[in-house]
Formats: C-alpha cells, structure tokens, sequence
C-alpha cells in the first residue's frame, strides 16, 4: 500500500483504482455453460446409465430324437440276501476266545510265567485290557489258569503269560 499524506489522498487513490475496475471486461459465463453441456452430452452419449445392460440371446433349435423300440422284460428272481451274522459274545473262557481283565482293584491281573500261585509274576495287565486266551484249562492251587496273549505288548518276552480265569470274563476282540 503506498503512503498517503492525507486522507483526501487516499480516497483520490481509491476513486481511481475503482475506475479502473469498470473498465475491465468480465467474461460472459455462456460460452462456460456451452462447453460444459458439451461435454456432458459427450459422456451421456458413450456411458449411458439409464438403459439396461443388453443380455445375450439364446437360441433354442429344436431336434428331434428318433424314438427306440420298447423291449418287455421279464421279470427275474431275486436272491434273497443274507443276513449278515451278528458275532455274539462268547459265555465260557476256551481257546481262541477274547477275554477282558475284571475287577483285580488296585494292582491289576498278575500275568505270570506259569500256572499256579507259586510260579514268578512277569508284570501286572490293567482293568479292561483285552487278552487272547492261546492255551489251558489247568488246574493249580485251587484255580483254573489260562496261557494269555497280550496283543498290547511290544516286548516279547512278557507278551504271553499265564493268569487265573477269576479275574477274566469273555469278550469280542477289539
């Protein structure tokens, strides 16, 4: 801003700036408004959103299928299927037969390397281990001994033993 010595000054100063302006020529706002409704018309005319998007046409030709000679069939026999046997649990201790170890409480079934009470224990068989019974009936101190598989045991030389059939009961292999 320049210095004025008076107020008449600058009003003298602004006079002529406002003067000035007049003189200027504003541009009409038409040929904006012309230019911009081109180019609306432009984008319209090659993105249209108000008309739906053409589908495909599907042509069906029809054909003609040749019709074959229906042959009668006879009707034959049906096999009548089996039944498909159930195995069942066994209700006495013998050779070949599955048997599940029952209440021996705390320690479990002693399987020992004989029959008999006196003979040595080679490890105790937990409470529901199921054992192949392999030989017997023998009678020893008042009970009958069963030679035993332990299907479980990956040590051979405690896989068989022998044990009392009070603390043994029939059962399905596993």
């Amino acid at each position: 801003m320049s210095d004025f010595n008076t107020q008449d000054d600058y009003y003298e100063e602004e006079a002529q700036r406002q003067t000035r302006a007049k003189g200027r020529r504003r541009l009409p706002l038409w040929p904006l408004a012309v230019i911009l409704l081109l180019i609306l018309a432009v984008f319209i005319t090659l993105w249209n959103p108000f008309t739906p998007p053409t589908q495909p046409t599907v042509e069906i030709i029809p054909t003609v299928t040749p019709a074959l000679p229906t042959v009668a069939t006879l009707p034959t026999a049906t096999p009548t299927p089996k039944p498909t046997p159930t195995p069942s649990v066994p209700t006495e201790i013998g050779v070949g037969i599955h048997v599940k170890v029952i209440n021996t409480e705390v320690d479990g079934l002693r399987f020992r390397w004989g029959p008999g009470l006196d003979t040595v224990t080679k490890k105790f068989v937990e409470d529901g281990a199921i054992l192949k019974v392999l030989d017997g009936p023998e009678e020893a101190d008042g009970l009958t001994w069963w030679r035993l598989e332990d299907p479980s045991e990956e040590d051979e030389d405690l896989k068989i033993g022998w044990a009392a059939d009070t603390w043994l009961e029939p059962t399905l292999p596993r």
